[in-house]
């Protein structure tokens, strides 16, 4: 699947320009939808299940804050994919591996896991120095909403998400599993901000590789820790994994079994 072609026949465009430009508009229209839709979903479940909350003890005052560098956020989060396919279907990348029942998931776990080993440095390179000032905003809120996954500067959002536009240039990912990694990376970023672990298990902590709400949580509430993604492999290497992250797990995972137990 050309994105590029599939655009330029659906419109009768021929302009390039013109093509990036609906290829950016439609790419922030779903990644709006999906946030909207997976914040609003959370939000409801966390009224009905307040014992789910991370920080008791901590309120979350800042959803409008949040919820005003959503657009900006999402537009540039947006333009980095965009361009990482567009680049993709003019021909400027490797070309791409046929979509298969096996290359497709394959390429799209290899882009998380890569994904996640740059997410952690780029991430840990927010908390230094200078880059602080891109990243500052995203740790005004110690307590997090699914809204605080938007709570950017435009700076820190191309740090992190330019992976997007970079893949294809250096690894032949069939376009449909860019596409899916996306909206993965999306719905899970609204996800690891909820403030309310849903999903606790013995797959989130040690000795498995998964990270999970908590995770990052823990990163708001104590700054210098848990820095990945959707794994915790990075931090449990580099030593910046909260001490308490497995204790908290396993404290959600015996809360849980006890109230399906009750």
């Amino acid at each position: 699947m050309n994105v590029v072609d599939v655009i330029r026949q659906a419109t009768d465009l021929g302009s390039p320009f013109a093509i990036f430009a609906v290829l950016w508009a439609a790419s922030a229209a779903v990644l709006a939808v999906v946030f909207v839709a997976v914040g609003l979903a959370y939000e409801f479940a966390n009224r009905r299940r307040p014992d789910t909350k991370v920080q008791p003890a901590v309120h979350a005052t800042r959803r409008r804050e949040e919820l005003a560098s959503a657009p900006a956020s999402i537009a540039i989060v947006a333009g980095c994919f965009a361009f990482g396919l567009f680049a993709q279907g003019m021909g400027w990348t490797m070309a791409p591996m046929a979509a298969t029942w096996w290359s497709v998931p394959l390429w799209v776990g290899v882009g998380i896991v890569l994904y996640d080993a740059w997410f952690y440095w780029a991430h840990r390179l927010g908390h230094v120095g200078v880059f602080r000032k891109f990243h500052g905003r995203h740790h005004l809120s110690p307590a997090p909403t699914p809204w605080a996954h938007h709570s950017e500067t435009i700076g820190d959002a191309i740090l992190l998400q330019a992976f997007f536009a970079i893949l294809p240039f250096v690894l032949p990912v069939p376009p449909i599993a860019l596409i899916l990694h996306k909206l993965y990376d999306q719905a899970s970023g609204v996800v690891g901000h909820a403030g309310h672990e849903y999903f606790a298990s013995p797959l989130a902590r040690a000795p498995w590789p998964l990270a999970s709400t908590i995770f990052h949580d823990q990163h708001h509430s104590a700054g210098e820790v848990n820095f990945a993604h959707t794994f915790t492999f990075w931090d449990r290497w580099a030593g910046t994994l909260h001490p308490d992250y497995d204790r908290t797990v396993d404290a959600f995972v015996a809360a849980d079994a006890a109230r399906r137990a009750a």
